[in-house]
Order: C-alpha cells, then structure tokens, then sequence
C-alpha cells in the first residue's frame, strides 16, 4: 500500500511541480536521465540507445518509466524496447529506431523516495 501511494504522490508531484506540492520533493522525486539520441536506421538495422535514470544515495526507487521523442518522421518508427528496473536503485531503458533518416531522442526516469524507519514500539 505504502509503494502505491507513493508512486501516486510522484504522479502528483510531476503533474504539479512544486508549486502544487512543496512538501512531496523531501520525500518523493522523480530523477531523469539525461537525453539520449537514438541514432537512424542503417544497412538495415535499426539505430538503438540506451538510457539510464539513476536514485540518489539513501533514496529508494519505487517506479519508473521512459519516454521516446520522434525525430521529424512518423511516431511508430520510433519504440521503447524494455523499460525495467535495474539493481542500485535504477531504472533503464532501451529504444530503437527505424527511420533511415532522422534521429529520436530516449529518457529514462526513475521514481524515488527517501525511506523512513519507524521506531520500534515495545510493550513493558
């Protein structure tokens, strides 16, 4: 339950930044990648890249994701392949391109929360 509503709280926090939820971004982030281009199709094959999104030490992953950007072609040239989470707190990603032409851009993100231990309650 707690892993659901954190990745509701990143979902929130990305749809209204921090103007709408300032007290979100001590506990939940969204980390991205940085952008990576997806090379053109040649000698037959497609042109393909690899991102990766990474946690922030003492942080938790809790979800994640990719996006692909078309170049100036059509959109289903241009695909995400995998999008998984990966050991260390990661997310990857893996797209390709089938356009001979023009190249895509691929980013990763990876949803992360700072974990909180609660103090163990004993009884007398």
């Amino acid at each position: 339950m707690l892993k659901k509503s954190l990745v509701a709280a990143a979902a929130v926090a990305m749809t209204f930044g921090t103007a709408g939820l300032a007290v979100a971004d001590d506990v939940v982030r969204v980390v991205e990648s940085s952008e990576v281009t997806i090379p053109v199709a040649a000698n037959g094959y497609p042109g393909r890249a690899v991102a990766q999104a990474q946690c922030p030490a003492g942080e938790t992953r809790t979800g994640g994701g990719a996006m692909v950007v078309a170049g100036n072609s059509y959109a289903d040239r241009y695909a995400v392949g995998a999008s998984i989470p990966i050991a260390g707190e990661g997310w990857w990603a893996f797209a390709t391109n089938t356009d001979p032409n023009n190249p895509g851009k691929l980013k990763a993100y990876a949803i992360c929360a700072k974990v909180v231990k609660n103090p163990t309650l004993t009884t007398p």
